[in-house]
């Protein structure tokens, strides 16, 4: 394969020099071996000598810094190809339509399949590219001259191929389309309109060229319909022109194309949306800006959580605002099959609705943003870019002047954007119930009032998760709203209850998480190792093992993503998961994460959050607490840090306190007895000095389970103690006499040698007077 691939090159480029380490990219890639250049040698050695007996003369040169092919006598079937195009456009200027199709489907024939198939090493295939767009616009060439000299009797068929083999190249839809037209049989011409309109909407998001639905309304008016698609037929292949006499009158090829209509190609109008009218009003006086020639592009971008339905909220905002601009309106996805789209695609089919076709469109990028600024220099347009990964995905996009509008969606806030910004939350409360009502029926919403409540919390009031609820719903109406909150409670199966069709909810979350950074990705998993509802930035430290500065810049570009909330209060930010997002991210832990990770990441959590239980226990009680001694591992946070989190250690707990929590139910869950009583033990004065009792016991007895259950009698010794303190407490001396006898006795065949738990005398509790 090695040989094949250098012989492609020099081929590719024959009479010119390729550069030995460009060989080696084609070989290797970006991983060629120490040995590369001596084996890319050996190949040419390979080839000169096969070359050489085959032709007696050796056609590899060497020439610095790489090797040349020379043809001498021999010819490559590029070249003949290319000369039978030329005779067919000598042939053309003489008004010879016959040897015109002769020449050029001589040059078809060469083609036996695509070239350098065989050869599957990305610079080669990356390098045919044009080989393939010559063959394709040749064969274009030639079926639209035997159209025009009325040799079009057994082209159908091959259209209908080529139609199937290129769904999303035009110009064959446009040929079949008049050549089913001229055979009377319209119905079939306008079904293969139908049918590229469709694959064009899905694939790309866009409404046919404009020469394309010109075509169309003729056929549906009855007029000639050769004229808009024969105009393609002015640009040959390597750019000249062809200039095509008609065969009659009638078939007005050379006709100018005909003038584009406004392009309309803004999505239908949504039917059902429902709420969100505090939200429309604001964005009509944000988004319709004053059709001045000096004032600043008004660019308004919706942003929020995959789902929130910032595209429905777009698109229906667009419809109302159509009327404001009279010059038409675009519409384009930037993101499908989890790619983000090209930015020079977009233009290109932007151009098209335009009224640019064939020559007339560039291929280089920056050519076609000049021509589409100076297209929309004098009007006044609608612009709406849906799902932006970007801020570089959009800006080529935007029109020059302020007489137009754009309206972007993104899961992004795109801050770099000169733009007013508008974050589509979920729905309210009331409004995805109402967004149910329409779908399934009032009566059948108001029959179980609870239920539904409980539905629209678990989907989050996401419109995405709600409509996919609503479909299954009405699809089943013998299913009760209560029996699929039932199967929705269930974490690990939601995300599989939230998919109808094509929509769902899994889906729409995974680009999110694909489009954030390697490291990002980890710490959303990892995360869902807490069952704390709310959690600090600082957590990702251990769970990443990386500094907190680089962790919280990770947790930001999550929150970013929409991946997490942010819940601002009084003290630091706080971040959370969303119940759906949550359910993801498990599904993600469970798939990307061995058990053997995630215990160690879990262990890593719980020594952190005993490291800086430890610290507060310590500065509350100004060191006067001996604190647990047991072998549980920490995790240390940096003295800075520390600092500023406990400048007041019981409100840090107050606020931590559910996180303490649930590390400790975790811990002792997972078997992590050792951090689990040392835990809980830590938190003990802490608990006692706000009186939390409840809480004091819940966790004490829990990891006392724990520790009974693995044989851990240094925390069970512990436990049972700090119980028997709490016993006191609560005025139970029977109890707490019980606890403390059976603390005792596990204390005396304890080794003291390896770090015991505290001695009776040390667990004091003063603030609760013990």
């Amino acid at each position: 394969m090695r040989q094949k691939i250098v012989l492609a090159m020099l081929l590719l480029e024959p009479e010119k020099v390729v550069s030995t380490d460009r060989l080696i990219d084609a070989v290797w890639e970006d991983d060629p071996p120490s040995t590369a250049r001596e084996q890319i040698h050996f190949c040419v050695s390979r080839l000169r000598r096969v070359m050489s007996r085959a032709h007696g003369a050796n056609l590899i040169e060497t020439r610095k810094p790489g090797y040349l092919l020379r043809l001498d006598d021999c010819t490559l079937d590029t070249q003949i190809f290319d000369a039978r195009v030329a005779e067919g456009r000598r042939a053309l200027g003489q008004g010879d339509h016959a040897s015109v199709i002769a020449s050029m489907r001589g040059a078809l024939a060469l083609w036996r399949g695509a070239a350098l198939s065989d050869i599957t090493a990305p610079t080669i295939q990356h390098r045919v590219v044009h080989l393939e767009e010559r063959r394709l616009r040749t064969l274009e060439q030639c079926i639209e001259i035997e159209l025009a000299a009325g040799l079009d009797q057994d082209v159908a068929g091959e259209l209908a191929t080529l139609t199937r083999q290129h769904p999303l190249r035009e110009r064959f839809h446009a040929l079949l389309m008049m050549t089913l037209y001229r055979h009377g049989r319209q119905a079939e011409a306008l079904q293969v309109y139908r049918n590229v309109r469709h694959v064009l909407m899905d694939e790309l998001g866009i409404e046919p060229s404009a020469d394309l639905r010109s075509l169309h309304r003729e056929m549906l008016t009855g007029g000639h319909v050769l004229g808009p698609a024969a105009s393609w037929a002015r640009s040959a292949p390597f750019g000249d022109t062809l200039d095509v006499a008609p065969h009659t009158p009638a078939a007005s090829i050379s006709a100018p194309p005909a003038q584009p209509g406004v392009p309309m190609l803004l999505p239908p109008a949504i039917s059902d949306f429902t709420g969100r009218t505090d939200l429309i009003e604001g964005a009509l006086s944000d988004a319709v800006g004053a059709a001045s020639a000096d004032q600043a592009l008004p660019v308004t971008v919706f942003h929020g959580r995959g789902g929130a339905g910032k595209t429905a909220f777009a698109v229906h905002l667009a419809h109302l605002m159509a009327a404001d601009f009279p010059d038409g309106q675009l519409f384009a996805h930037l993101h499908a099959d989890s790619r983000a789209a090209d930015p020079a695609d977009i233009l290109g089919r932007f151009l098209r609705a335009l009224g640019v076709s064939g020559a007339r469109l560039p291929q280089d990028a920056e050519e076609r943003g000049e021509i589409y600024r100076n297209l929309l220099g004098r009007r006044r347009m609608l612009i709406v870019l849906d799902d932006a990964e970007s801020e570089e995905q959009v800006m080529p996009l935007l029109p020059g002047g302020g007489q137009c509008s754009v309206l972007v969606t993104s899961r992004r806030r795109l801050t770099g954007l000169p733009a007013e910004r508008m974050e589509i939350p979920a729905m309210s409360r009331a409004g995805a119930v109402a967004l149910l009502e329409r779908v399934i029926g009032r009566e059948r919403v108001r029959a179980e009032p609870e239920a539904v409540e409980n539905l629209c919390d678990l989907c989050d009031r996401l419109p995405l998760a709600l409509r996919i609820i609503a479909a299954r719903l009405a699809a089943r109406p013998h299913w009760k709203v209560a029996g699929l909150v039932e199967r929705l409670t269930d974490e690990t199966h939601r995300l599989d209850e939230l998919n109808h069709g094509k929509m769902g909810v899994r889906a729409s979350i995974s680009l999110s998480y694909d489009a954030v950074s390697p490291d990002a990705r980890r710490l959303f998993r990892l995360l869902a190792l807490s069952a704390a509802t709310g959690f600090p930035a600082w957590v990702g430290a251990p769970l990443l093992e990386t500094d907190p500065l680089r962790a919280e810049d990770v947790i930001e570009e999550l929150a970013e993503a929409y991946l997490f909330d942010v819940v601002s209060g009084p003290g630091p930010d706080r971040y959370r998961f969303h119940a759906l997002t949550r359910s993801f991210a498990l599904e993600r832990l469970v798939e990307e994460e061995s058990p053997a990770e995630r215990r160690s990441a879990l262990e890593r959590l719980v020594g952190c959050l005993l490291f800086v239980a430890d610290e507060a226990c310590r500065r509350e009680r100004s060191g006067g607490f001996p604190l647990p001694a047991g072998r549980a591992s920490r995790w240390p946070l940096p003295a800075s840090l520390l600092d500023r989190l406990l400048a007041e250690p019981l409100s840090w707990y107050e606020q931590e306190w559910p996180f303490l929590l649930s590390g400790i139910r975790q811990a002792a869950a997972a078997g992590l007895v050792e951090h689990a009583w040392n835990l809980a033990l830590s938190v003990a004065p802490l608990l006692a000095s706000q009186s939390l009792l409840s809480d004091w016991r819940e966790s004490h007895e829990a990891v006392l389970k724990a520790a009974c259950r693995h044989g851990n009698q240094r925390g069970e010794a512990a436990m049972r103690y700090s119980l028997g303190s709490l016993d006191l407490i609560q005025q139970r001396p029977v109890p707490a006499a019980w606890q403390f006898e059976r603390a005792m006795a596990l204390y005396e065949h304890l080794d003291d040698g390896h770090g015991t738990a505290p001695a009776p005398r040390q667990m004091t509790f003063p603030a609760c007077g013990t």
